[in-house]
């Protein structure tokens, strides 16, 4: 098993082990979605991922199918020895016994062999395990696909949130400004090149020092939106191209489009894949103004669950067993009358993507809207809502602070050379930059910023106050 690059791929394949609602959001929308588009998770190996789910989601059938066959073996026995009438009660008397107790051993076992794999090997995840079962052999041309789909320049998404698979909204502004040229420089309004201010600004990201920074041209568009446009769209029964070429994608950072939308991405993988800072920068051009536009996403680290990884060694200590034991008894108890129907449930999994085939085409074929964007990652399926520590909290406000700067900073540079006025832009600069003056309104918490309507209020207050103080 190879090691990957980031330790969050080691947490989440630990979660895939451990967590059957993780596996079945896994299945559903990423490894069954052959027809939708499938969102990039940053940082994240997810071919490997997608292995652990494999191999969970067996040990479920098994447990499932093998209590199936106790419940049918105390169904008939009953019957048979009791008669139609008095077998009905005495088969559910015997569901509390021998079945009860089988159901509560293998769920256990089937816990501990979880927990034995998260301790043993995705400890350090260093060995070499390239061994596949039967079942993953059959999802090796899916696993392949999803490995293709995270190195893609195009993102469709489904609902309100364009940039899907980079967590929760963070902050954002936008602005106006002239393009009216320094007086005494001829012409009145400067002719700009979208393409070239973008160039620069992607030189000046890179030359940053900062660790795990990458610099993307990325489109987003609608998956509601693409089912006449070849563009994005080869085969309306197949997922739609992850990568389209950097000819259209030039074309389309200077054509304005309702529907398709380009953004300079620019990413940040901090604490080892602990969380990812995505600001997405936009510039729309007319004859006499740039519209700036910035967004920033942040992907928080995963549910704490996950990380107890960090906590086990090679061996399980007994406290950590019998705890098993007892998270074991409910669902012993709850899910054993409908073992065989999970076992279906949990078998038909392996089916779902043929089966889930044909509902697709079906519609595709009645709905001429037809929604093939994204829902959400499988880094965002395990995250959490909040920062681990005050150090994270920092280190996301530092990367944001620095990329904000060098953005604005890129723009006034490329607009200066080129003689336009730039006074304008750098009091709108020194707004966002000194104050932290979000222009677009809303807000957000991590634990760290604040920003919105609410701080707006208070900064003005301030600025009263001093004014009054100073008459």
């Amino acid at each position: 098993m190879k090691k990957p690059q980031y330790d969050i791929t080691r947490y989440l394949c630990a979660a895939a082990e451990i967590s059957p609602k993780f596996r079945i959001k896994v299945f559903e929308q990423i490894i069954d979605n052959t027809t939708r588009f499938v969102a990039p998770s940053y940082g994240v190996d997810v071919p490997l991922v997608v292995r652990h789910c494999l191999r969970g989601q067996m040990r479920d059938f098994i447990v499932e199918a093998i209590m199936s066959l106790v419940i049918l073996w105390a169904f008939i026995s009953s019957f048979a020895s009791h008669g139609v009438l008095l077998g009905i009660p005495h088969f559910v008397v015997t569901l509390v016994t021998y079945p009860l107790f089988i159901s509560f051993l293998l769920r256990w076992c089937n816990l501990y062999i979880g927990y034995r794999i998260v301790a043993k090997d995705l400890k350090y995840m260093e060995g070499k395990d390239d061994k596949r079962s039967f079942i993953e052999a059959q999802f090796k041309p899916r696993i392949k696909e999803l490995e293709k789909l995270q190195v893609g320049n195009v993102v469709y998404y489904s609902g309100y949130n364009p940039f899907v698979g980079s967590g929760d909204y963070m902050d954002g502004w936008s602005f106006v400004c002239s393009t009216a040229k320094t007086e005494g420089l001829g012409s009145e309004q400067a002719d700009i090149s979208l393409h070239a201010l973008y160039n620069y600004i992607n030189k000046k990201m890179n030359s940053l020092q900062i660790r795990n920074l990458t610099v993307q041209d990325m489109v987003y568009v609608s998956g509601r939106d693409i089912r006449e446009d070849h563009r994005f769209l080869s085969n309306p029964f197949q997922a739609p191209n992850p990568y389209i070429s950097d000819t259209l994608v030039d074309e389309i950072k200077e054509s304005q489009q309702e529907n398709v939308r380009y953004y300079q991405s620019v990413q940040v993988v901090g604490w080892q894949g602990n969380f990812v800072l995505s600001s997405f920068f936009r510039i729309h051009k007319n004859d006499k103004h740039l519209f700036i536009e910035a967004n920033y996403y942040v992907l928080p680290p995963l549910e704490s669950e996950f990380y107890e990884i960090d906590q086990l060694n090679s061996s399980i200590p007994l406290g950590r067993i019998v705890k098993m034991g007892i998270s074991s008894v409910l669902p012993a108890i709850f899910y054993l009358p409908f073992s065989p129907i999970r076992a279906i449930r949990n078998g038909t999994a392996f089916l779902a993507s043929w089966k889930g085939k044909k509902d697709d085409v079906k519609q595709v074929s009645e709905n001429q809207r037809f929604d093939y964007g994204a829902y959400e990652s499988i880094r965002e399926m395990a995250a959490t809502d909040k920062m681990q520590n005050f150090f994270q909290k920092s280190d996301l406000a530092m990367y944001k602070k620095q990329i904000e700067r060098c953005f604005t900073d890129s723009i006034i540079e490329f607009l200066d050379s080129q003689g336009v006025d730039v006074s304008e832009f750098v009091q709108r600069k020194e707004s966002i930059i000194n104050q932290g003056i979000m222009i677009n309104g809303g807000s957000f918490s991590a634990d760290n910023v604040s920003v919105g309507n609410q701080t707006n209020t208070i900064i003005n207050q301030v600025k009263s106050a001093f004014q009054n103080s100073a008459v």
